[in-house]
């Protein structure tokens, strides 16, 4: 039996064509491209993981040198901030040693210089002074100045009791010599008041304000509290015994006249002149008698001087104000 062949059916199975391993999506895949094996493409992912990590590691070590330069920067800063710290202290030392030397060496040259400039200011001042001037220090206790305008404030002597009154103990031996060759002239001497504290001339004072109802007329009669010769107990009231009213009429006294000739024979001096109430700041009192000593009663009776004239010689002294 005889087979036809149909021109129009083509085989169920492809053919067979060299170099063909068969059809994918209508197309054919070239011989040059192969497949890749799968260890291949392990290998590969490890060649990728391993540059990762080498360079992760790198990176690592980059930052490891940064963070240690770092470090040793800032080590560097806190070493070198004690030297400059020391630096400073020893600039400042320095600077205080040679301020204090400077010091030290003016101290020195004043040292030096000041006998002779204390010299020649005291030659100064001593060529302003009476050449007779008695050298006696004012400073002592026979000078303490009491005046309107100069206070002993509390100031409280060691007195003892002479007829009656208290006096500072040192003159009451001048006192009882001065009274009783007095009264061997043929004078009848009485002592009316001597030593007052504080408190006592605070009383006259204030009766006498209300008497004339006036301070500043008051003053001039009885001294304001703290300003009294009495205080000082170098100072005594002296009348006759037989005209014992304060007044300027004493002077024509037996008793006055022969005081007056011869108080600074015993330390004494009239304390408040005639015509001198501008400088001693009391009026003329015939009877106030006080003791500074031979040496400067001698010379302030002698040139007819006041206590502050004769202090105002060897120093400066408050005194009432100069009026042009």
């Amino acid at each position: 039996m005889n087979k036809e062949s149909k021109p129009n059916e083509k085989s169920a199975r492809p053919s067979a064509r060299p170099g063909n391993y068969g059809t994918h999506s209508g197309g054919t895949r070239s011989a040059s491209h192969k497949p890749v094996s799968r260890a291949a493409l392990a290998r590969r992912k490890k060649q990728k993981r391993k540059a990762i990590l080498l360079r992760i590691i790198l990176l690592l070590a980059v930052i490891g040198m940064i963070i240690a330069a770092v470090v040793l920067v800032n080590r560097r800063r806190k070493a070198d901030r004690p030297a400059e710290t020391n630096t400073e202290q020893a600039s400042a030392e320095a600077v205080q040693e040679t301020s204090e030397g400077e010091i030290a060496a003016e101290k020195e040259e004043t040292a030096e210089e000041s006998p002779e400039e204390t010299e020649e200011t005291a030659s100064e001042e001593a060529s302003d002074r009476p050449a007779d001037l008695p050298d006696i220090n004012v400073e002592d206790w026979e000078f303490i100045l009491a005046n309107p305008w100069n206070s002993v404030e509390d100031y409280t002597p060691e007195v003892g009791t002479i007829e009656g009154i208290q006096l500072d103990t040192r003159i009451i031996p001048a006192m009882e010599q001065f009274v009783a060759d007095c009264r061997a002239a043929g004078n009848t001497v009485f002592l009316s008041s001597g030593y007052r504290d504080y408190d006592t001339q605070t009383f006259l004072f204030n009766r006498k304000v209300e008497q004339y109802g006036d301070e500043d007329v008051a003053a001039t009669i009885v001294a304001r509290p703290g300003t009294s010769e009495h205080q000082t107990g170098l100072a005594a009231d002296i009348t006759d015994q037989y005209y014992e009213t304060k007044n300027e009429s004493l002077e024509y006294t037996a008793m006055y006249q022969w005081m007056f000739a011869h108080c600074q024979e015993y330390g004494f001096i009239l304390r408040f002149p005639k015509g001198r109430d501008d400088v001693t700041g009391i009026i003329y009192e015939p009877w106030h008698f006080r003791y500074v000593g031979v040496e400067a009663a001698t010379y302030i009776m002698e040139h007819e001087l006041t206590l502050e004239e004769f202090l105002a010689c060897y120093k400066d002294i408050a005194g009432p104000e100069k009026t042009e």
